[in-house]
């Protein structure tokens, strides 16, 4: 997205692909100092400060060169850095989709960190661009597309830390107050041999809150006939759900959006504020969208003008009750919010963001 942002504004950039598992490799940071030497970039982009190493090695190396960093965090920070200290230098600047996450940021050392709300990609995301007969075959009247959080909660951490998990969900309760103030006092709180398996304990915790809360969102609208695009662990929680498959990011799941009657959305627990990406590309290709009433949601949108927001899962389903055989005033509200995606919430617009940020800080 990012990438595809940067070409419609006419900028040069050079690709570097990076390991995936936070740790720096020799052989990439020995193409990313090549890159940089070759490109004189005015300063390296990165999500989730991937390929950044937790002892901050590859940090030290870029400030000690003066090459300036903008690391934009589009997941909870907490939940990307976890135990890592010392990783901060005078060189890189932060950003955060989660504004609540900026003062731990501070606390880890980063000077200023900037809020910066995700978008949505206008190549693929925009009326002109879906394949109407694509959509016209993915259409239902009830949708949602995403992840179950079984594999995050279920299969991937150890079963010790389930169990650590399952403690700490009993002594706290983890909802998307546990991010708020404070987190760092909490965080330490957790009973572990060594930080990394504090933070490996409170990312399970999140993880199985994050889809027990998805688990109570399909039992709630499967009733009304809710199709959910996503894993097959979506069967866990209702048997007999209608579950499709997963969908091409740049063809389908546009069409999805678009073709639909009503288009739905849950957000994560590690997300207090801020929204998750269906906020902004259900709207930018006209599609009619009934999502958590997000603090950031009620920033940029006013409730029932140009989206639609519950509070509740009971609530949720009153609303899809209430808007399935209202087409016209369905279309008005997402005609409103797709014209805000336009003029505002688009990865250039973010892109241009990030450019002033750093021009201001790092002439």
């Amino acid at each position: 997205d990012l990438l595809d942002a940067c070409e419609d504004l006419g900028w040069q950039v050079t690709r570097v692909p990076a390991p995936q598992k936070g740790q720096s490799s020799g052989d990439f940071v020995g193409r990313l100092l090549e890159a940089v030497a070759r490109h004189k970039p005015d300063y390296v982009l990165t999500i989730n400060h991937l390929g950044f190493d937790v002892e901050g090695a590859l940090a030290q190396l870029l400030d000690r060169f003066d090459i300036c960093v903008a690391s934009w965090f589009v997941d909870h920070p907490t939940l990307v850095l976890g135990s890592a200290e010392g990783i901060a230098t005078d060189s890189c600047q932060i950003f955060s989709f989660e504004r609540t996450a900026l003062p731990w940021l501070e606390g880890k050392g980063f000077k200023d960190p900037a809020y910066l709300p995700t978008a949505s990609n206008g190549r693929y995301f925009r009326r002109g661009t879906v394949d109407e007969s694509l959509a016209m075959k993915l259409a239902t009247k009830l949708s949602f597309v995403g992840n179950s959080w079984w594999t995050k909660s279920r299969l991937e951490p150890t079963a010790q830390i389930r169990k650590a998990a399952r403690a700490l969900s009993r002594r706290k309760t983890i909802t998307k107050e546990f991010f708020g103030g404070g987190l760092e006092e909490r965080l330490h709180q957790i009973k572990a041999p060594t930080a990394a398996i504090r933070f490996d304990i409170a990312k399970a915790a999140v993880a199985e809150a994050s889809m027990q809360r998805r688990r109570r969102f399909a039992e709630a609208l499967h009733p009304e006939g809710l199709r959910i695009h996503g894993d097959p662990h979506w069967r866990e929680f209702v048997s007999d759900l209608d579950l499709g498959g997963t969908l091409d990011s740049k063809t389908e799941l546009p069409a999805l959006f678009a073709g639909s009657e009503i288009n739905t959305n849950v957000t994560a627990e590690q997300m207090p504020t801020a929204v998750n990406q269906r906020v902004w590309d259900v709207p930018a290709v006209g599609g009619f969208l009934i999502t958590d009433a997000q603090d950031d949601l009620l920033e940029f949108f006013t409730d029932e003008e140009d989206v639609v927001a519950y509070r509740s899962f009971e609530e949720a389903a009153d609303k899809v009750r209430f808007y399935a055989d209202k087409p016209e005033l369905r279309r008005s509200i997402a005609a409103r919010a797709e014209e805000k995606i336009g003029k505002e919430h688009r990865f250039t617009h973010r892109m241009l963001a990030v450019y002033e940020v750093m021009k201001r800080r790092f002439g």
